[in-house]
């Protein structure tokens, strides 16, 4: 299953009590990236080329090294991820 929801919405964490099965979650949090800040877009395009996190207390990264070492490279992006991380102009 997949639950996509804004998490401005009351939630909360209850016990997982199923026989052999895991529950995972990912955030992933998308904002343009800022026209007018050529700073900020630099940087966050330098990151996504080097696989860097951001700088960040709640961006620990991956301290093994293991994504950049097996991941083979950037994540190819489309269009709009071209949009929202800044390479490409709106």
């Amino acid at each position: 299953d997949l639950m996509i929801f804004n998490s401005l919405l009351a939630h909360g964490v209850r016990p997982n009590f199923s026989d052999g099965r895991v529950r995972m979650a990912q955030y992933i949090s998308m904002y343009p990236a800022d026209h007018d800040n050529a700073e900020e877009r630099t940087e966050r395009v330098r990151l996504w080329r080097e696989m860097e996190p951001p700088n960040r207390p709640d961006f620990p990264g991956d301290p093994r090294g293991w994504e950049k070492a097996n991941n083979g490279g950037p994540a190819k992006l489309s269009p709009l991820g071209r949009k929202l991380l800044g390479l490409d102009d709106w």
